[in-house]
């Protein structure tokens, strides 16, 4: 009897949590409720090798050390990392405990090497040439301002290269609508097992881009010739038709002359693991006034590539993924206080995602960047189980749609949807974008200049405009304004890869 006390105290405490539990009309618990062909995206192939598969760790080893690197804060290593690098194919080219110099970029143009330190707390790249210096970009902003292309791009070290339009493709001769995964072709010219990209162009009307912004595309004048893209597996071809291994993400129209082709990336299982990134602590420069103090860039035309463990400090901009199907792991952005700017600001983009299916978790940007996290143009790529002191989710214009944060403590909340790019690259967010289980210190208001055909869900959402709790249109807005921390599944990604792989571990 005398556990009796602490036998209630479970029961009540039970009961509460299983009160506190929410589901979304758009999931439900695991998933009964999601429609492929609803406003919810499936999420679940972002990711190295779509979430299906562990890192693919070459058998060979090898060191810089071997190649003459000294590791001690003094030596340009330049040359012997080079030499590893050029060596490196099929092999975990390791990085021991130091800290080494680097005068110029490196670039990683084979597949199968992991650039492997001994911890992002022992194993230091001190870059001490931002990328303009070492190959000039000069560009101007959409507002004529003269900057370089190293202030919204690129890396010190290179992954793969940027991608090329396929020289073939087939044409796809019948339409299919959002949420299927059959396609008629001209001809059969695909089997079981093959990757492959479907490709849409818009028309002279731009009734492509007006489709992904569901007609609240506002001024698109900069969305010239564009074009979306989803990468397939094949599950089986019978004559013309080809069953795919997901849903379409869009429509599928003639007169946006669909094509599917091979999907032949230039580098993949490229991996950077273990290390810390450290650039000089000289003051924040300001907008477009950044050097390309800049990490690492994985290019466009790479795929199933993934940095895992770093840390990142003093950057103009952390890293930016433009591949297909890549990872980001355990990053971690931090700046010395002398690096700030009289707005608190350290750098300029922290974490940008803009190409395919690409995955971000459990990150950590202990300092402010004026975007903290950024999709422009992306499509099907998901921010997860991260934090940031005072989160910006930038939406960067260039239609990005269909992406996810999901289950992230973004800190004070102050400026949560603060988004920006040129005024005439359409609305910041394209249709799909889901924010799933947010916290925020305060509440935040509806993110007014996004358009209507967003998902959010398990936000503390409030403001001075009055919203309901709920808000639940087909095609407008959709608001399930469940108390942060109590909605479930707590990660949507996760969610919805046990969804697709129940036996994955």
């Amino acid at each position: 009897m005398k556990h009796m006390p602490i036998i209630l105290a479970a029961v009540v405490l039970a009961a509460t949590v299983a009160r506190s539990a929410e589901t979304s009309q758009l999931w439900g618990t695991s998933g009964e409720k999601w429609d492929p062909a609803g406003r919810l995206g499936d999420f679940s192939f972002a990711g190295y090798r779509r979430g299906e598969k562990p890192f693919r760790i070459p058998a060979g080893r090898a060191s810089v050390a071997d190649f003459g690197a000294k590791g001690d804060g003094k030596t340009d290593d330049t040359e012997a990392f080079r030499k590893a690098i050029d060596a490196g194919a099929g092999k975990v080219v390791l990085i021991p405990p130091g800290r080494y110099v680097l005068g110029d970029l490196l670039e990683i143009r084979s597949s199968t090497l992991v650039l492997r330190g001994a911890g992002s707390d022992k194993t230091v790249l001190l870059f001490v040439k931002p990328g303009e210096q070492l190959r000039p970009r000069p560009s101007k902003t959409d507002g004529n301002q003269p900057t370089t292309g190293w202030s919204w791009g690129g890396g010190l070290i290179a992954i793969g290269q940027r991608m090329r339009d396929p020289r073939s493709g087939v044409r796809v001769t019948a339409a299919a609508r959002r949420g299927q995964n059959i396609l008629t072709v001209e001809r059969g010219s695909f089997k079981p097992g093959d990757e492959v990209t479907l490709t849409l162009h818009d028309d002279s009307d731009k009734t492509l881009v007006k489709y992904l912004y569901r007609g609240q595309e506002g001024n698109a004048a900069g969305l010239v010739n564009w074009r979306i893209r989803q990468i397939f597996r094949v599950r089986q071809v019978a004559g013309q038709v080809v069953t795919l291994d997901r849903p379409l993400r869009f429509d599928v129209r003639a007169e946006w002359k669909p094509a599917l082709a091979p999907f032949v990336p230039s580098v993949t299982d490229v991996g950077i693991e273990g290390v810390a990134f450290e650039f000089p602590a000289q003051p924040y420069a300001g907008h477009f006034k950044e050097l390309g103090f800049n990490p690492v860039v994985i290019e466009s035309g790479a795929a199933h590539c993934w940095l895992k463990d770093l840390r990142v400090h003093n950057a103009d901009s952390g890293p930016y993924v433009n591949g297909a199907f890549c990872s980001i792991d355990g990053i971690v952005l931090t700046a010395d206080k002398a690096r700030l700017s009289k707005s608190g600001f350290c750098g300029h983009h922290g974490i940008t995602l803009q190409g395919q299916d690409s995955l971000c978790t459990r990150f950590d940007i202990q300092t402010q960047f004026i975007h903290d996290v950024t999709v422009q143009s992306a499509v099907g790529c998901v921010f997860c189980r991260g934090r940031a002191i005072n989160l910006n989710m930038d939406h960067h214009r260039w239609a990005p749609y269909e992406n996810l944060f999901s289950d992230i403590d973004a800190g004070s909340g102050k400026r949560l949807w603060a988004s920006s790019g040129g005024g005439h690259r359409g609305s910041h967010t394209a249709a799909g974008e889901t924010f799933w289980n947010i916290r925020t210190a305060q509440p935040v208001s509806w993110p007014k200049n996004f358009i209507d055909a967003v998902n959010v869900v398990g936000l503390d959402v409030r403001g001075k405009d009055g919203l309901p709790a709920a808000l639940r249109s087909s095609d407008g807005k959709w608001l399930e304004a469940t108390r942060p921390g109590d909605i479930v599944p707590a990660d949507l990604h996760q969610a919805m890869l046990k969804k697709r792989l129940p036996t994955r571990r």
